[in-house]
């Protein structure tokens, strides 16, 4: 399996040399999702309609004779063509129905792939011989090496393991390293030119857990929170990570309308989380914008009208994660608090 270091691959990205074939396989899912936009990145903007398609493995359009299909496309424009397969691992680990308890799906390793995931034999054939202008990715949160095509692809493609900060002891089980956690949450942050003293990295760490996710999510946060501050604290962290209570339906408009872009951050936090879609809290935003900051402090006014307008156009568009977007969005809104009595924000 050739396996591939992040930095070798983004040194790949920036050369502009890309292999025919990648697999970026773990849970790190904001990584894996930066280099994939870095990867569609070293194609021309103007070009990238025509070349650079997203599929989604075993849904619509993303079986595995359409991917193979799509990956031996000739680029109308430019020289190559990025296609990226996410959800992979329902190819590489797919699951697949078993007797044991009627109803139940379990994960079973075989070496009969067309079990669960119908005739791969177009793709195996495209595996077998890459086309030169095309790269193709495969991203997957986990792969089963035992499977046939699974081995096959291990066997081809530069192979990027993204594994957060669980690794592996004598019986190959997962098992949290809070050492890994803290070198990688300092490592991210010196990416963002931010240093951390002792005990805000140990409570960043300790709010995140095992969640290598949940430690980028907070870390975005700390940054937007800090602004041009580069050295954040203990206290900054708790600022942003503190408090799941109850879910507030007015709680960012509040907190917003209060001049608090900490709170304004975990109740976006705590939305999302609930599940609450973006378009209905951007539409709650406007109407707060429109109605009250207008009244309360209405220089502020057309400047949130274009940060508005751009989360919306981005949402719609898919150009960012939606829980990031936000987050920019409701810093952007923030400023002083309103004067007592006008721009109220909703019930308290």
């Amino acid at each position: 399996m050739p396996s591939i270091t992040v930095a070798a691959l983004k040194q790949q990205i920036v050369a502009g040399r890309l292999a025919p074939l990648y697999v970026i396989v773990g849970d790190d899912v904001r990584l894996a999702d930066g280099l994939v936009e870095a990867i569609e990145g070293t194609v021309d903007e103007a070009d990238r309609p025509f070349a650079v398609e997203r599929m989604y493995a075993m849904e619509s359009g993303g079986a595995p004779i359409d991917i193979a299909a799509s990956a031996r496309m000739l680029p109308m424009l430019g020289n190559r063509r990025i296609v990226t397969v996410l959800r992979a691992e329902r190819l590489l680990k797919p699951k697949r129905a078993t007797k044991a308890d009627a109803g139940d799906i379990v994960d079973e390793p075989s070496s009969d792939d067309s079990e669960s995931v119908g005739d791969l034999t177009p793709l195996e054939d495209y595996v077998n011989g890459p086309v030169d202008s095309t790269t193709v990715v495969f991203v997957a949160s986990e792969v089963d090496r035992s499977r046939r095509f699974t081995k096959k692809l291990l066997e081809r493609a530069q192979v990027a393991e993204l594994a957060g900060f669980i690794r592996k002891d004598d019986r190959n089980r997962g098992v949290y390293d809070r050492g890994a956690a803290g070198r990688q949450a300092e490592a991210i942050l010196q990416a963002e030119g931010r240093t951390i003293d002792a005990a805000g990295l140990s409570a960043l760490v300790d709010a995140a857990g095992d969640d290598i996710n949940k430690l980028r999510d907070d870390i975005g946060k700390l940054v937007l929170f800090a602004g041009a501050r580069t050295r954040l604290t203990a206290e900054d962290v708790d600022a942003v990570t503190s408090g799941d209570g109850v879910v507030d339906d007015w709680g960012i408009v509040n907190a917003i309308g209060n001049g608090d872009a900490a709170r304004a951050l975990v109740e976006v936090g705590r939305r999302i989380d609930r599940g609450d879609s973006a378009h209905a809290i951007v539409g709650q935003l406007r109407w707060w914008v429109s109605n009250r900051l207008v009244e309360g402090a209405p220089e502020r006014a057309k400047p949130a009208v274009h940060a508005l307008l751009r989360t919306d156009l981005a949402l719609k568009s898919s150009g960012g994660e939606e829980r990031v977007l936000l987050e920019r969005l409701v810093v952007e809104l923030t400023g002083k608090r309103l004067p007592p009595g006008r721009g109220w924000s909703g019930p308290r």
